[in-house]
């Protein structure tokens, strides 16, 4: 029980690290400076101890940018959906339930089709993030890989229903780092629920509760 309330106190310290709205650390880093300052903060700031953004272009690192946002924001849900899938679940007449690393085998062995839905989505959002952020065949003549478009801001599709994007450019860089931030801490939140439900087969909320 001591292990499970050190890592309830870790992630709270981490999410209030994440939300809390520090100044964005401006990197030395020649590289750092030329590609964005989102998402460095102290002590660490452009923290890349394994070098992989060595010998990258400004090209390279937005493509890097592009996909961490994204895998951040799927992770944010995914951690979100495992603790309310788990505890809360009206679909299918409640027939789906136990860990949620079974549940989605749970949900096409119910209905066959859900997996078609599911990709329908995910064919959707990346659809229409190849339409706004990446180049056209035409401009990404040449190269063997397109490239993100040079006035495309990596994770900004445009979607904001409840107008909640600041227009001042320093409040934008805050509310950046911050999904930034929060991203990461999901990624490695929802690496650690699917690690801890494979080891014993017992969902998040069981565990702690045992």
């Amino acid at each position: 029980m001591a292990i499970y309330q050190s890592v309830i106190l870790a992630t709270i310290i981490s999410a209030v690290t994440a939300f809390q709205a520090a100044k964005i650390l401006r990197s030395s880093s020649k590289l750092a400076m030329s590609f964005d300052d989102v998402g460095a903060l102290p002590p660490t700031g452009f923290f890349d101890p394994l070098g992989i953004s060595n010998d990258k272009t400004p090209a390279q690192l937005k493509k890097f940018r592009e996909a961490e946002i994204k895998h951040g924001r799927v992770a944010m849900v995914a951690a979100l959906g495992i603790l309310v899938g788990e505890s809360f679940n009206p679909l299918f007449d409640g027939k789906i339930s136990g860990p949620a690393i079974y549940q989605f085998q749970e949900a096409d062995d119910i209905l066959s089709t859900f997996w078609v839905g599911v990709l329908f989505l995910i064919g959707l959002i990346e659809g229409q993030t190849i339409i706004t952020g990446w180049e056209s065949p035409s401009e990404a003549s040449g190269k063997a890989v397109a490239d993100l478009k040079a006035d495309y801001t990596p994770g900004d599709l445009g979607f904001d229903p409840l107008g909640l994007k600041p227009t001042d450019a320093d409040a934008l860089a805050t509310i950046r780092t911050k999904e930034i931030q929060n991203g990461r801490l999901a990624m490695l939140g929802v690496a650690g629920m699917v690690a801890q439900e494979l080891v014993n087969g017992k969902g998040i909320l069981e565990n702690f509760s045992s």
